[in-house]
C-alpha cells in the first residue's frame, strides 16, 4: 500500500512504463502519451509528493522523491520499467536511475532542465512562494500561457487542465499543489545535473525547439555524457507535452518499440 495517488493504463501483463512529471504538475498529464502507448505498455504515472492528491508533507528534495518512486515500484509490484520524465521529473528520473540501474531500463528525458540559470529558478522559486492565486480560469490560462511560453498549446488542452488541477480556495482559484513543494523542486533545478555520464541504459532526449530551459548547449554535453542518447527536437517551448503533445507521443511510442526491437 501507498498514500500516494497512482493512476494506470494497459495491461499488467505488458511492460511498465513509470510517468514522472513536471514541478506543479501531476499524473494525470500523462493520459495522452498513455492511451498511444497502452497496447504495448503497462503505464504507470503518480503526483509527486506535495503535488495532486498525493501526501504534501516534506521533505521535497530530488532525493526524497527518488525515494518516493521506489516506494510506488514496489507498491505495484514492478521490479524493472523505463522512466519517462517530464521536466523536473526528468531529475528524478535520472537520480532514481543512477542509483538503481538493475531496476531501469530506459529514459525517456522529457525537456530536463540539466543547467538552468540558478539565478532564474531561485527567482521562479520566490514568485513561487508568494503566489497569491487566480480570479478565475480565464486569467490562470492566460498567466499559464505566459509563464510557460506555451506558443501552440490548443486552448482545450488547457481546460482540461483547470478542470483537473485548479481548485477554489477562498474566493480564489489555485493548483492543486504546495508552492513549498514547487520551489523546493525549482530551487533544486538550479543546481546542474551531474550525473549522466553513469547512465547506462538506453536514454532519450526530447527538446523544444524554442525551450528558455534546456539549451542547444546542455542538448550538447548530455549528448557527450550519455552513451546510449538519442536527441530529438520538437515545435514549440519547454512544455513539450502540450506545446508538441502529438509530435512527442509519436517519439516516446517509436522509442519504445525500437528499444523493444533491439532488445
Amino acid at each position: 500500500m501507498t498514500a500516494f495517488r497512482i493512476l494506470r493504463w494497459g495491461s499488467d501483463e505488458l511492460p511498465p512504463a513509470v510517468c514522472l512529471h513536471d514541478v506543479r504538475g501531476h499524473a494525470r498529464r500523462f493520459e495522452r502519451v498513455a492511451r498511444m502507448l497502452e497496447r504495448g505498455r503497462l503505464v504507470v504515472a503518480y503526483d509527486l509528493r506535495g503535488h495532486g492528491r498525493s501526501p504534501w508533507s516534506g521533505p521535497h528534495t530530488i532525493e526524497q522523491h527518488a525515494e518516493d518512486l521506489h516506494e510506488v515500484l514496489d507498491a505495484c509490484g514492478i521490479d524493472q520499467a523505463g522512466l519517462i520524465g517530464d521536466g523536473f521529473g526528468a531529475r528524478v528520473a535520472i537520480a532514481y536511475a543512477v542509483r538503481n540501474q538493475e531496476r531501469i531500463n530506459s529514459l525517456t528525458l522529457l525537456e530536463p532542465p540539466l543547467a538552468p540559470s540558478p539565478e532564474a529558478m531561485r527567482e521562479a522559486a520566490r514568485v513561487e512562494r508568494d503566489g497569491g492565486g487566480y480570479a478565475g480560469v480565464d486569467e490562470a490560462i492566460d498567466r499559464r500561457r505566459q509563464e510557460d511560453g506555451l506558443l501552440h498549446t490548443p486552448r482545450g488542452l488547457l481546460e482540461e487542465e483547470m478542470a483537473e488541477h485548479l481548485v477554489a480556495d477562498d474566493g480564489r482559484y489555485r493548483y492543486r499543489y504546495s508552492r513549498e513543494a514547487a520551489a523546493a523542486a525549482l530551487e533544486a533545478a538550479a543546481h546542474p545535473e551531474t550525473r549522466l555520464a553513469d547512465v547506462l541504459c538506453p536514454t532519450m532526449l526530447i527538446h523544444g525547439h524554442e525551450s528558455r530551459w534546456l539549451t542547444d548547449g546542455d542538448v550538447e554535453a548530455a549528448n557527450d555524457a550519455v552513451r546510449r542518447l538519442r536527441v530529438e527536437e520538437v515545435p514549440g517551448g519547454h512544455v513539450v507535452l502540450w506545446d508538441a503533445m502529438a509530435e512527442t507521443s509519436a517519439l516516446v511510442r517509436d522509442f519504445l518499440v525500437a528499444k523493444d526491437r533491439t532488445a
